[in-house]
């Protein structure tokens, strides 16, 4: 039997408070029993023993690397005209290491980008795109760029990951091909879109956004047990995300990306799609 975690990220701050109720931030425990995927938890990160931090919760799961794959909704990186002459890994370290001077789990989004960048955001231009980002784009789908710290930007995001990695201190994919308890750069939406399944309007929190989480739930049934879950899948696009996260994990572990990473993936990370 083996185990894969899928993870629904969020930069938002106050998703990763102790005591919220209605977090977005989920955990996907899949298993593999033969051929067979079986959904066995679902879980808000808050809902981890332990006295500290949800984050620290999260970042101390991972460094156990009781697991094949844990796979995470959110960019690993940025686009390599950023990335320093000491590489990826003094990157993560440098920002890995900032504090945020109101205490929050992680900094600033401006903070993040000024650190990457050089000087205050926005950019010019304003959002740069990695290789990964820009090929989904091209598919049809909306993807944030990282250094984008405006309205609906991926900074806040990707600043939140890059903490998460640097406390949990596992080899990350595709930096490192093959090992036990690998980090992965998940994309649910991608995934969908890779299937044929709808990719859009999903996460509304209406009629329509709930048909659709059912269209997509009836569409992975043939690929894993989602047990008494489904109600939950219904309700919660951030819940149905985590499981689809598990995929990416999956298919790096089974040499089943559908797209495979191109030259710059070791420089601006890449995001993992099962074919």
């Amino acid at each position: 039997m083996s185990r894969f975690l899928g993870i629904d990220f969020s930069g938002n701050h106050l998703m990763w408070r102790p005591g919220r109720r209605r977090s977005n931030v989920w955990i996907a425990d899949v298993r593999k029993i033969g051929e067979r995927l079986v959904l066995k938890h679902l879980m808000r990160v808050q809902e981890l023993p332990s006295d500290e931090h949800p984050l620290e919760r999260l970042a101390a799961l991972l460094r156990e690397g009781e697991f094949e794959t844990a796979a995470i909704d959110s960019p690993f990186s940025v686009p390599r005209k950023f990335i320093p002459p000491e590489g990826y890994a003094g990157l993560l370290e440098r920002i890995g290491s900032l504090s945020d001077p109101d205490g929050r789990p992680f900094c600033r989004s401006v903070d993040f980008v000024k650190a990457v960048a050089g000087v205050d955001p926005p950019l010019n231009p304003p959002q740069p795109r990695r290789s990964t980002d820009a090929y989904w784009s091209q598919k049809g789908l909306n993807v944030r760029s990282t250094l984008w710290a405006g309205a609906r930007g991926g900074a806040a995001m990707t600043a939140a990951c890059f903490k998460l990695l640097h406390r949990a201190q596992r080899p990350i994919w595709p930096w490192v091909q093959e090992s036990r308890g690998l980090l992965v750069e998940a994309f649910p939406m991608a995934q969908l879109k890779q299937w044929g399944l709808p990719y859009n309007r999903y996460g509304m929190q209406d009629r329509v956004g709930e048909l659709l989480r059912e269209q997509i739930i009836e569409g992975i049934r043939e690929r894993i047990d989602l047990g008494v879950s489904g109600e939950v899948l219904v309700s919660s696009a951030d819940a149905l995300d985590s499981v689809l996260c598990a995929f990416s994990g999956l298919a790096v572990k089974t040499s089943s990306v559908a797209v495979p990473p191109d030259d710059s993936a070791l420089l601006e990370g890449w995001m993992a799609v099962h074919a």
